[in-house]
């Protein structure tokens, strides 16, 4: 399965997508994810360890672990790159639960607001990733000719070096921001 079929089939199956890597020798000792996961092994090699069978997936396998299944990941000698799929039972992402993720990936994070009708011009954040989950409020953000309008519990990704404005509600806006340099595909 190539990768454009993998995100297509996730998103059909309402998960949401996720571009994620593990430096080499990288061990998550035996824990769950508190949503489904599905990944596609880009690049380098993953161990999966459940129910104490090992697993390797490498460049081009895929896997799944449901949510609340016990497992231990370990990356191999290069590390490994994948794109996982993620979908939380309930369909709702909690702001802890948004928080958690972005920590588990490597963002760092800050709370923050606005007052109400800020305004900020065309902009780029550079190499930066950003993912931004509003609290209170709405923030509207403006991609060439198409905005979104974003209110309490909605997320957005803004990709690196992406030319957009923002437009913050006439009652201003609460939100956490997650924040990472920009990965190679």
């Amino acid at each position: 399965m190539d990768r454009l079929e993998f995100e297509a089939t996730a998103r059909a199956d309402g998960f949401s997508i996720v571009n994620s890597s593990l430096k080499p020798h990288t061990n998550a000792p035996n824990h769950c994810h508190d949503f489904d996961a599905r990944l596609l092994v880009l690049a380098g090699e993953i161990i999966i360890i459940r129910d104490n069978s090992a697993t390797t997936f490498r460049a081009g396998d895929c896997c799944e672990v449901p949510c609340g299944t016990m497992h231990t990941e370990q990356a191999g000698l290069e590390g490994v790159a994948f794109v996982s799929a993620r979908r939380r039972p309930t369909g709702v992402l909690s702001a802890a639960a948004f928080e958690s993720d972005l920590r588990r990936e490597g963002f760092t994070v800050t709370f923050g607001g606005q007052k109400p009708d800020t305004v900020f011009e065309s902009h780029t954040h550079g190499a930066d990733e950003l993912r931004i989950m509003v609290l209170a409020g709405s923030v509207t953000v403006v991609r060439g000719n198409a905005s979104e309008t974003f209110t309490a519990g909605q997320h957005c990704v803004v990709a690196a070096g992406c030319l957009h404005s923002d437009i913050i509600g006439s009652e201003g806006a609460a939100y956490i921001v997650g924040r990472r340099p920009a990965r190679a595909a």
